[in-house]
């Protein structure tokens, strides 16, 4: 392709909005530096967070740069089906807020991380491995989002038109990291909850801007969206169910991820923590589930409206659509920021993309200060033999974000996007989440867990890293999806935890 072809709206003006705009956020994150008196107030805000508050960081967080990237490419490529996910999602948050199931217990308890749950039921040798295993899956999981977050940038701004895009991407990928790194070792999780709170509001209207402008521009209303993906990929466009689409096994396999997301996934859970009452904990995912679909349609949306506008011109088709719009779509990832950049006007664009680019900031803020609490708290301070000071804690986490920014720019720089992010995310979370979940459920609600069993559990996990490497044992054995081999491994932790735990029970539990 010709690389003018890469341009769009963005201009110097754009580019004074963003500087700006982050500028004015990172001297705000620094400044509430003052207000960490201790670990509860950079790991968890103190605790004090009211439902409104929570409720906007809650949404904020995960209405990140990454969320509006991996939603797109997903429904680029699958279509209007791609919306029972965050259907799901939304179900799934409305039920555990109604409920109050599991994170009512989590937040009386005045947890700073999930872990500590392990060590205060089972012991510190849980909470150690459990914190280990947490620490890896997030890792993992968040391994590709510098690399989704300089691609936004590098094709919403026109930098592809400068040079080598993937050169241009791994240059903007370093920055954001150092950006990102820096602001979450001053600040802590009292600015990521504040600057989450401003990035809602502008992202909201924003956003919804966008949306609309969209909509009311010729060929890109809502029946053209539709009639797009109908005459192009017939019903496995719309049905999720499809043979051609996900299929069943992937929807249940939704419906538990989302599942043990809300009460197990430490990111997730932190709005729990943070929360100032179990009451406030209950509200902020009551009232944020359908900022839970919100959050996932809206670039879903862009998404489609980018497959009509690359679709319509002979130019992008072959670049986008090499085996025809039927088929698989190539360069998903560039779609929907190269639309925005030229669909919408100047001024308004730059608007969008600070605030998105301050979105990014917050949700590395998030799984930074989370990782590192894990790894700090859970994982170091227990295999100490000299008790730790919250000083001592608080100088450890912010050394190990900067070891995790470092592997994160590796990892970028080294592991290719995969054809879709989400399920990318959802294996990495799974080697954790499918024996945390075992564990916690077990620890909570069955009297006879025991250690062992709940290690035995934990341990299984790891089996979801043969979901990295799909495409090799499904050409040996391919009834064997992704999905089916998700809901194995819960399904297989769950018998470990029951076996593990008759086998060898605690000595207490011994008649």
């Amino acid at each position: 392709m010709n690389l003018d072809q890469f341009a769009t709206q963005f201009t110097g003006f754009d580019w004074v909005i963003v500087a700006v705009y982050v500028l004015l956020i990172g001297v705000l994150g620094v400044k509430v530096n003052r207000y960490i008196s201790g670990v509860s107030s950079y790991m968890v805000g103190g605790r004090a967070s009211g439902w409104a508050l929570n409720t906007a960081s809650y949404i904020g967080t995960e209405l990140g740069l990454v969320t509006l990237m991996y939603a797109s490419i997903e429904a680029f490529s699958r279509g209007f089906a791609y919306l029972m996910i965050p259907l799901i999602g939304m179900i799934v948050t409305y039920i555990i807020g109604q409920t109050g199931w599991v994170i009512n217990r989590f937040r009386a308890m005045e947890l700073v991380t999930v872990p500590e749950f392990f060590q205060e039921r089972f012991g510190p040798e849980v909470r150690i491995v459990g914190g280990s295993i947490m620490a890896l899956a997030g890792i993992l999981n968040m391994g590709l989002f510098p690399k989704m977050g300089a691609t936004f940038l590098t094709y919403c701004t026109g930098l592809a038109t400068l040079a080598d895009a993937e050169l241009i991407v791994n240059v903007v990928m370093t920055l954001l990291i150092i950006l990102v790194v820096v602001y979450t070792v001053m600040g802590g999780m009292v600015a990521v909850i504040i600057t989450d709170y401003l990035q809602f509001v502008v992202l909201s209207l924003g956003l919804l801007f966008a949306l609309g402008y969209m909509l009311l521009a010729d060929g890109l209303g809502w029946g053209d969206l539709v009639e797009a993906y109908s005459s192009s990929k017939g019903l496995a466009a719309f049905n999720p169910v499809h043979p051609e689409s996900y299929g069943w096994s992937y929807m249940v396999w939704m419906v538990i991820v989302f599942l043990s997301i809300g009460f197990a996934w430490g990111p997730t859970v932190s709005r729990a923590l943070t929360a100032g009452s179990p009451k406030v904990a209950r509200q902020t995912f009551l009232i944020g589930s359908p900022g839970s679909f919100i959050r996932l349609a809206i670039p879903a949306m862009f998404a489609f409206g980018a497959f009509v506008y690359f679709s319509q011109d002979a130019q992008w088709v072959g670049y986008f659509f090499p085996e025809g719009t039927s088929g698989n779509p190539a360069h998903g990832a560039q779609a929907m920021p190269l639309f925005l950049g030229k669909l919408l006007p100047a001024g308004w664009v730059g608007l969008i993309a600070a605030g998105l680019l301050a979105a990014f900031m917050s949700t590395h803020d998030s799984y930074f200060l989370c990782w590192a609490s894990v790894i700090s708290r859970d994982v170091i301070s227990p295999l100490s033999r000299k008790s730790t000071t919250p000083e001592r804690e608080i100088k450890n986490a912010r050394i190990i974000v900067i070891i995790i920014g470092f592997f994160l720019l590796l990892w970028g720089l080294w592991y290719e996007l995969p054809e879709s992010v989400w399920t990318y995310m959802a294996i990495t979370g799974n080697i954790y989440l499918t024996g945390a979940v075992s564990a916690i459920l077990g620890g909570i609600y069955w009297k006879r867990t025991s250690k062992k069993g709940a290690l035995a559990a934990m341990l299984g996990g790891l089996l979801s890293l043969a979901g990295l490497f799909a495409e090799p044992i499904q050409e040996m054995i391919p009834w064997l999806s992704i999905s089916v081999l998700g809901l194995f491994n819960y399904a297989f932790c769950a018998a470990l935890l029951v076996v593990f735990s008759i086998l060898f029970p605690n000595a207490e539990s011994v008649n």
